[in-house]
């Protein structure tokens, strides 16, 4: 009911029902109304339990009876659309499903003493939730007319909404109650808050809005009646903290409010004397001004009669307000109303009974759906084909080869025959070879477009491996040949232009670069995805098979942005920072990660690990649920941007900054009320500037008539229709003007104040600016450069101007990054990529980064925007060269490596919430079970500074470490499994991986191997503090048991992973030699590179070139030491100090015989591996 729209009674009728019983018992009065969603009906229960059907007439005409049916004998009171031509009923002892001409679809009943108060049906239309007096809840599903889950409610309950995520009750005591129907609508998620403290307080009914607000109406006074209490209000909660009202409504002209109903844009409150009001809904208040004489309808009643229903139509054009004298009063906005939100239509409803004679099947007007069927239908008929239930079955099965068939020779059940040898061992060729890929890619484009990107060569390192031998084996033997079979390799492979070629013949989707990049798989795992063919640059990629990578794009942007980089890396080798789940230290760890590997792939588990253990970005809604989707179906590009700003908010704070931060501006806002004058001024610094919709909002103006809403002045006073440019966009969202509705100090009353927000000084260093979504793709070209002109003074404050055309302080503003939201397919998932400049010192030309896709790109391809599978998100312009303010890290000042206090005098944060207390036996035993190493040390230095087995290092130690780049050590580290491997099983017995387990650190063990005493003693031994749930502690792999990576249950000191991340970062920065056994996995899962000079893996040291079979660590050190380890758990302290006494025999092979000495030994190793099985005999000896 819109205030500046004339509302006026379209018509008043008596309630028909059935005619026989209107004879006999009078008008019955209708106590339920309901509209169709689909089509012109308006439902109308009566206390009889009849269900009639109307349709609106003429203007001042009475209403036209459709159908009438008896669906109980007892009152109808609730009525909602399930689904175009079918209305759901709940009566006092059932609820039903019947079709807008009175079939019964679908029935539940209940008994007398437990009857049905109170129901509603989902959004969808599929489910439907109901309540009894006695507290018993029920789920029902429409559609397979069956209860899916039945649960204990509170009992009296008036009012009821459900949602997939939230079932909100009110009871007629006046509480509103919020279940969980996750979690089983479990009594222990509710939420209560009471509607008021007297001893008469109920509610008489509730609605939610399509967001988080909740209004009941109700009373908190003393009386019992049911509608005439004194003191009745309307109330408005939040959701989300219901333990005290957010406003009080109070009812204008002293009338009682009864009945609710919202909508996208009002709130309407029913009183119980018919009279109608509308509240107009904004995104963060209610107008609470009483509304315009024109905003109410107040239906004429009797003198003794009172509302007993009420109802709206979806389209909110028609009001529908019955009484006790079973009158129906409708009121509309117009002469020809039209109640469905659909296309207006003619619906014919047939009687519920058929004459006897049946219909004139002859004529042509009667539709063939009136004749009814021979024989009672409970069930959908075969020829009712539903396409969404059609499941792809699978390639079909391969025929046998005939000359098989013919000489089969059957011997009971099995069949042999003799191999043609037409075709390879265990393999069977098939008709379409890429049956199982297009059936993966239905509606997306092929994976045979990343032949353009790997150039034809196979993914996986393995089978390159076994490629090139054949190729040096066919080059040995066809050595008349000339030319070098490198070169022959990429003979055929298409030109930079044939390539630009290709791109254009298929402008219809987006190009291979662009589209989502995918990882496979191969029984070696992730590590043997060779991600150099999509990668030729000295920058690394991020991969995307880990939850939220959503947000590489960002992260990329971030840390090719000096500034931050510098400042975040900074704060990572800060010991004062304590925060185990502090994002700046991660972001900076994973920065330097990013800058050690040198093109080589890497990814942010670590980090967004951490940022989905953050209970502030789960409340912001930034992260994906668990098939990998937005949690609230936002759009990418925004999600991208919210994330922005949430991670430089927490780096300001948590880096504590002392100037001003290197991304976004110094905004001043100032509030002015034109009433009174009074104003306030606050600066505050902003991150990134919104930009407008290019044609503007100035449609918005038409909220203020319904009350609190908040209007772009600039835009009502535009009125032209032309696009604005990206320079005026730029300007209008670092000066703005608003004009919001709120609460004046001043004037003690709700007044139109104007503010202003004004940018104060030219950006520090970058200007980050966010685009909105549009319904139409995006037309423009983002300027390479511009002119930002920003002053105190002046008709134009700040503007952005083409270079060189300013007459004012300027700077010069560089584009330096755009990210854009990617759709493979119109209808497909989006994903982002990021454009980057390359610094100056690297050429200062364009990359993108797609996950791991790393290579350069043309300025055009980044600039330009028009195509539909792109769209815009966020665009960095950083001050040109010449423009550059102090730098950035002089605002943070850290060390250049971390202190070695954390491996001489090494505590933690958890080090006082982990006890001893509540240990089973067991548990006890383990602890003084722990394995002694054999060295010589004294007991009084071991009990002063043992954490778990390690000893720390001594000063001379550490001193040797930061000063002596031959410093050595042995590593091995412990993991258990986050989340089980995802893998596809087809029909025909063949498996195909989609993501391998992830693991995470467990448990990480350095022993010492420079000699002398404490030569091979452990000085890092720790256990890392769980923080998500573990899916398989793999006991027999790791030797974590139930409990110990639990803080306050461990028998261990815990630590925290940034704890021992940091340990590992100040190894790797000193320059330590690492000696490990597969140490690329390690490493991998720690999140860490190291350079390839630091590292001695005995795995790859003990790799003969013939053979592709890595020999284990077991089978090594047997062969060397004839001893037997990991026959039951593995300890990672064992393994390391295995680890380091194999990598002592490999320096004495080499040292002994520097020419045959490895071969031999590398000869003798295989050919005892091969006679063993590679199985170690259990005595250790032989």
């Amino acid at each position: 009911m819109d205030s500046g729209v004339c509302w006026a009674e379209y018509t008043q009728c008596w309630s028909t029902g059935n005619g026989e019983e209107q004879q006999e018992h009078g008008v019955w009065p209708v106590t339920a109304l309901g509209f169709d969603v689909g089509s012109e009906v308006l439902y109308a229960g009566d206390t009889s339990g009849q269900l009639t059907t109307y349709a609106l007439g003429p203007e001042g005409e009475e209403l036209e009876q459709l159908a009438s049916v008896q669906c109980a004998h007892t009152p109808v009171r609730r009525l909602f659309a399930a689904k175009a031509g079918r209305v759901f009923v709940q009566t006092d002892d059932s609820v039903q499903v019947r079709t807008a001409g009175g079939r019964k679809c679908f029935g539940r009943t209940t008994t007398p003493n437990d009857a049905f108060t109170a129901s509603t049906v989902s959004c969808t239309g599929k489910e439907a939730f109901v309540c009894t007096s006695a507290g018993a809840g029920s789920l029902l599903n429409l559609e397979l007319g069956s209860v899916a889950y039945r649960a204990s409610v509170e009992s009296s309950v008036v009012a009821v909404d459900y949602r997939p995520d939230t079932l909100l009750l009110a009871t007629s005591s006046g509480d509103l109650v919020l279940r969980d129907p996750r979690a089983g609508f479990s009594v222990s998620l509710a939420k209560r808050a009471a509607f008021g403290s007297g001893p008469g307080c109920h509610a008489t009914d509730m609605v939610r809005t399509a967001d988080t607000r909740v209004f009941t109406c109700g009373s908190p006074g003393t009386s019992v009646a049911d509608y005439a209490e004194p003191g009745a209000v309307v109330r408005l909660f939040d959701v989300r903290k219901m333990s005290e009202p957010v406003l009080d409504l109070e009812p204008e002209y002293s009338h009682v409010p009864v009945r609710l109903y919202a909508d996208e844009e009002l709130l309407w409150i029913c009183h119980d004397s018919g009279l109608l009001t509308t509240r107009s809904l904004t995104v963060g208040s209610v107008d609470v001004a009483p509304p315009p004489a024109e905003a109410y309808a107040e239906p004429t009643l009797s003198s003794y009669a009172y509302m007993s229903a009420f109802g709206v139509s979806p389209s909110g054009s028609v009001a529908v307000v019955s009484d006790t004298d079973g009158v129906l009063h409708v009121w509309s906005d117009s002469t020809e109303p039209q109640m469905s939100t659909g296309t207006p239509s003619d619906l014919y409803v047939p009687p519920m009974e058929f004459d006897e004679e049946g219909p004139m099947i002859d004529d042509e007007s009667v539709p063939l759906s009136s004749i009814g069927m021979g024989c009672p239908i409970d069930s959908p008929l075969l020829s009712c084909m539903d396409c969404e239930r059609q499941d792809d079955v699978g390639r079909p099965v391969a025929y046998v080869d005939a000359r098989v068939l013919g000489s089969l020779k059957q011997m009971g059940a099995v069949g042999y025959a003799p191999n043609p040898r037409t075709q390879r061992r265990n393999q069977q060729p098939f008709a379409s070879p890429t049956w199982r890929q297009s059936w993966r890619n239905v509606g997306g484009p092929a994976d045979d477009d990343d032949d353009e990107l790997t150039r034809g060569r196979s993914k996986f390192i393995s089978q390159q491996q076994r490629s090139r031998r054949r190729q040096d084996a066919a080059s040995a033997r066809a050595s008349s040949q000339s030319g070098d079979p490198a070169d022959r390799s990429t003979a055929d492979l298409p030109s930079s232009g044939e390539q630009q070629q290709q791109q254009q013949a298929t402008t219809a989707l987006a190009p291979s670069q662009l589209r989502r990049m995918r990882i496979e798989y191969s029984r070696f795992g992730v590590e043997d995805f060779d991600f150099s063919l999509y990668n030729g640059t000295r920058w690394s990629g991020l991969e995307g098979d880990v939850s939220n990578a959503y947000a590489n794009a960002l992260l990329q942007l971030l840390y090719f942005s000096d500034g931050f980089r510098s400042i975040v890396v900074e704060h990572s080798r800060d010991d004062d920072c304590a925060d185990a789940s502090c994002l700046s230290c991660h972001l900076g760890f994973l920065f330097r990660m990013l800058s050690d590997a040198n093109g080589a792939s890497c990814h942010a588990s670590l980090l967004l690990r951490v940022l989905a253990e953050r209970p502030e970005a789960a409340a912001l809604a930034l992260l994906e649920d668990a098939d990998g989707n937005p949690a609230t179906s936002t759009p990418y590009a925004v999600l991208a941007q919210h994330l922005l700003r949430f991670v430089l908010e927490q780096a300001a704070n948590e880096c504590e900054l002392t100037c001003e931060p290197p991304i976004g501006f110094a905004q001043r806002t100032r509030t002015v009320c034109p009433a009174c004058g009074t104003a306030a001024e606050r600066t505050a610094h902003v991150f990134a500037g919104d930009l407008e919709p290019p044609q503007g909002s100035a449609a918005l103006a038409s909220l203020l008539a319904g009350g609190a809403a908040s209007v772009r002045r600039a835009d009502t006073q535009r009125g032209s229709d032309q696009p604005a440019d990206f320079l005026t966009l730029v300007s209008r969202a670092l000066a703005r003007s608003d004009t919001t509705r709120a609460w004046c100090a001043g004037c003690r009353s709700f007044q139109l104040l104007r503010t202003d927000k004004r940018i104060t000084a030219p950006p520090a260093g970058i200007l980050a600016l966010n685009f909105p979504v549009l319904d139409a793709a995006w037309q423009l070209s983002l300027p390479n450069e511009f002119d930002l002109e920003v002053s105190a003074d002046g008709d134009y404050p700040v503007r952005a101007l083409p270079p060189g055309e300013g007459d004012g302080q300027q700077c010069r503003m560089q584009l330096a990054a755009v990210v854009s939201s990617i759709r493979d397919t119109p209808k497909g998932a989006e994903h982002l990529v990021v454009h980057v400049r390359e610094p100056r010192s690297a050429g200062g030309g364009w990359l993108l980064l797609n996950d791991f896709l790393v290579q350069p790109a043309a300025e055009s391809s980044v600039v330009a925007f028009g195509d539909w599978w792109r769209t815009p998100s966020i665009a960095l312009y950083a001050l040109a060269p010449g423009d550059e303010e102090t730098s950035a890290t002089q605002c943070y000042s850290a060390p250049s490596m971390s202190s070695t206090l954390i491996l001489t005098a090494p505590t933690s944060i958890l080090d006082t919430t982990t006890s001893h207390k509540g240990l089973t036996i067991n548990q006890r035993r383990r602890v003084g079970k722990a394995v002694k190493p054999n060295y010589s040390i004294p007991r009084s230095r071991l009990a002063a500074t043992k954490r778990n087995m390690a000893v720390p290092l001594t000063q001379a130690e550490a001193a040797r470490l930061l000063t002596d780049q031959s410093f050595r050590c042995a590593l091995d580290a412990e993991f258990v499994v986050l989340e089980a491997a995802k893998m596809e099983v087809f029909g025909d017995g063949t498996r195909e991986l989609h993501r391998p387990p992830v693991h995470t650190l467990a448990r990480l063990s350095v022993v010492r191997a420079n000699g002398g005493l404490l030569h091979g003693v452990p000085f890092i031994d720790d256990y890392v503090a769980a923080t998500r749930p573990i899916e398989d502690l793999a006991t027999q792999y790791s030797g974590i048991h139930a409990g110990d990576l639990t803080p306050g249950v461990s028998p261990h000191k815990l630590s925290t992973m940034k704890e021992v991340y940091r340990k590992l970062r100040l190894l790797v920065d000193a320059k330590a030699i690492i000696i490990g056994h597969g140490l690329k996995h390690d490493f991998r899962v720690c999140n860490i590179v190291v350079p390839a000079a630091q590292l001695r893996d005995t795995m790859v040291l003990f790799q003969s070139p013939k053979h592709i079979r890595p020999i284990s660590l077991r089978f090594l050190y047997w062969y060397f030491e004839r001893k037997v380890i990991q026959s039951g758990e593995h300890s990672s302290v064992e393994d390391a100090q295995a680890t380091l006494k194999v990598y002592e025999h490999y320096v004495e092979c080499v040292n002994n015989d520097p020419e045959n000495g490895l071969e031999n030994t590398l000869n003798d190793i295989y050919s005892t591996g091969s006679q063993l099985g590679w199985k170690v005999p259990e005595s250790g000896l032989q």
